[in-house]
């Protein structure tokens, strides 16, 4: 493995620490130390991947939002048609926050805006381009004829992002179902209402 590959997977270990670290202790009361001992490393040694817990902060936040963004950019732009390009956008936002949780889970106790101003921007920016990714895929359905015409693209997308957004709060892949099978089960419950 070269150095930069080492470097970057070496990062995606202390983001994803640093993640759970925060969601468990809340940001402010989070140390480097904190996040240091979780990987049973020196505190000093993750200056040398970021240079304050703000920046890991950072990392960790636009690493993870820029991954659900670019696997719905992926979805939309395929040649599948819409109901399965639906389906698996509802399984790829739930594998998101499944994989991800205790990112996702901080964002709901952490008001980023009193933290670092700069990256709650940034992250509203990608969330509303994420938004705009899922009412131009309903956009298409509505086109296409697979969609009913009469639905609101927007509404439909916030009801959709909603639904999956409230398995922060209740769903535990642990618990006997899949993330997968939840995804099943939420895309027949969403194509069962706006199908054509």
């Amino acid at each position: 493995m070269s150095e930069t590959k080492k470097r970057s997977a070496k990062r995606d270990l202390i983001t994803a620490a640093a993640a759970r670290v925060f969601a468990e202790r809340g940001y402010a009361q989070a140390r480097m130390a904190d996040v240091a001992a979780e990987l049973g490393m020196r505190a000093g040694s993750l200056y040398y991947y970021f240079d304050s817990k703000e920046g890991l902060l950072a990392a960790a936040v636009e690493d993870r939002v820029a991954l659900a963004v670019a696997e719905l950019e992926s979805i939309v732009a395929s040649d599948d048609p819409v109901e399965a390009k639906v389906r698996r956008a509802i399984e790829a936002h739930l594998l998101v926050f499944d994989e991800h949780a205790a990112l996702y889970g901080m964002f709901q106790t952490e008001h980023l805006d009193g933290i670092v101003p700069d990256l709650a921007r940034a992250v509203d920016e990608r969330g509303r381009a994420y938004e705009s990714l899922w009412v131009g895929l309903i956009e298409e359905g509505i086109r296409s004829g697979e969609l009913r015409p009469r639905i609101d693209p927007w509404v439909t997308m916030k009801a959709i992002v909603g639904l999956c957004n409230s398995t922060l709060f209740w769903f535990e892949s642990d618990g006997g179902m899949s993330p997968e099978l939840l995804a099943g089960r939420f895309a027949d419950l969403v194509l069962g209402g706006v199908m054509a």
